[in-house]
C-alpha cells in the first residue's frame, strides 16, 4: 500500500513537468520553424547574386 501511495506521490510532479515540458516543445518548434524561415530567406538572398553572376 505504500508503494502505490509514493507512485501517487511521485506523479504530480512529473505530470506538471511533462505539461512544461509539451509547452516548451511546443515553444521549440515554432523557434525551429522561424529559424527554417530565416535560413531559406538567407539562401534565397545569398543564392540569387550568385546565380546572376554565373549567367
Amino acid at each position: 500500500m505504500s508503494d502505490s501511495l509514493a507512485a501517487k506521490t511521485n506523479a504530480a510532479p512529473v505530470s506538471s513537468s511533462t505539461r512544461s515540458g509539451a509547452s516548451d516543445l511546443r515553444m521549440l518548434a515554432e523557434v525551429e520553424k522561424w529559424m527554417a524561415t530565416i535560413r531559406e530567406i538567407n539562401r534565397e538572398q545569398q543564392g540569387a547574386p550568385k546565380t546572376s553572376a554565373m549567367n
